[in-house]
């Protein structure tokens, strides 16, 4: 009966109010029974029947009242702290949260509170990670405006140098009285220059090729170590001309990847390429390749100026430079390092530079395949 009472007593809010109102009576009752009692033997003030029984009713509703308002601010306590979350919540405090003292009515509205608290606070979460959507995209369609707009501004530049050069030397060969050797010089430079353009032309084109999402890649197992070796043969005469010494540092076993051998190629080409350009003559350049069960990691170092820490995050971005006048100098175009980033991404692959000490290092990672009985 005791957990009957108890349970009514915590599980309904119109419940409780009534036994507030029967524990206030029951008090009110014996008050106004004991007041009777007490006139009814000592009756001091000599006072009516109809006087005693006005004052005890006073005095029993007056106990009434004041035990009433007692037990019921216990419960409007809780509802005035209700009360105040709802107004942390309407200021939009959504860390707010109730706590549930009860199993009723107000128990449940607490618990309502703490739910619209919760999700008013992912709701804030939420707008706040679209309005950061909205600006990177923003900042992402602003970025390929400005691309956009250098690479046109690169493009024409790189292409009006040796335009100019090639007009320049055909106009003097053209109208002025040259001699034969002079004449032979001019049209050597003009084809040097031709070449050099082409050679932008090329790189462009190529660019356009490899970024273009619908491209498919020829796919065969490639060993690594035979294409580096067969790279490294190709730049055999740069390497007598500049006095690059190449050193080998390829296990002897089989590394196979999953490839394009073209696309590939092209990698290690535009890196051995960037190596004569910017390393020191007669100095070594290396050629590593470490493999492990799921990678083979190929390093191509060289010995040269080394690159400012500030230019290292930007060294694949196209038309990047770290020294504009000597990429210019030496005919780069600033897409060979950008075409090798696009490359190896298209095999799933990573690559990475690191330059201290006067040693650079280009390190391409691509994912090893490995036949059942290797």
């Amino acid at each position: 009966m005791i957990n009957k009472l108890r349970h009514a007593f915590t599980t309904s809010f119109r419940y409780r109010i009534l036994i507030n109102i029967l524990i206030s009576m029951v008090l009110a009752v014996l008050c106004y029974g004991g007041l009777s009692l007490y006139f009814n033997h000592f009756n001091a003030f000599h006072l009516s029947v109809a006087m005693r029984d006005i004052i005890c009713f006073l005095v029993a509703l007056g106990i009434f009242i004041i035990i009433f308002i007692k037990l019921i601010n216990m419960n409007f306590r809780y509802i005035d702290e209700l009360n105040k979350n709802i107004q942390q919540v309407t200021l939009g405090n959504y860390d707010t949260c109730c706590d549930i003292e009860y199993d009723d009515e107000l128990g449940m509205l607490a618990a309502n509170i703490n739910a619209l608290s919760n999700t008013l606070k992912q709701k804030e979460e939420e707008s706040k990670i679209l309005k950061e959507n909205e600006r990177l995209a923003y900042d992402a369609e602003r970025k390929a405006v400005n691309q956009k707009n250098e690479m046109i501004t690169n493009v024409a530049h790189d292409l009006r140098t040796p335009l100019t050069t090639i007009i320049g030397y055909i106009d003097l060969i053209a109208h002025k009285d040259l001699s034969a050797a002079q004449a032979k010089e001019y049209a050597n430079i003009a084809y040097d220059k031709s070449l050099r353009l082409k050679s932008m032309m090329d790189d462009l084109f190529e660019f356009t090729k490899i970024t273009d999402t619908n491209m498919k890649m020829n796919l065969h197992i490639i060993d690594i170590g035979e294409l580096l070796y067969q790279m490294g043969d190709e730049f055999y005469p740069q390497f007598e001309e500049h006095g690059i010494k190449l050193i080998y540092k390829i296990p002897n076993t089989p590394l196979n990847v999953v490839g394009d051998g073209q696309l590939l190629a092209r990698v290690f080409e535009n890196l051995i390429t960037n190596a004569l350009k910017y390393g020191y003559d007669h100095s070594p350049l290396t050629i590593e390749v470490i493999p492990d069960d799921s990678t083979v990691t190929i390093k191509v170092i060289n010995e040269g100026d080394t690159i400012d820490k500030e230019d290292l995050p930007y060294l694949f971005d196209k038309f990047y430079r770290t020294d504009a006048s000597r990429g210019t100098a030496q005919g780069g175009t600033g897409l060979g390092l950008a075409i090798a980033k696009n490359i190896v991404e298209m095999h799933k692959g990573e690559i990475l530079v690191t330059s201290r000490d006067h040693l650079t290092s280009f390190i391409v990672i691509l994912k090893r395949f490995k036949k059942e009985t290797d």
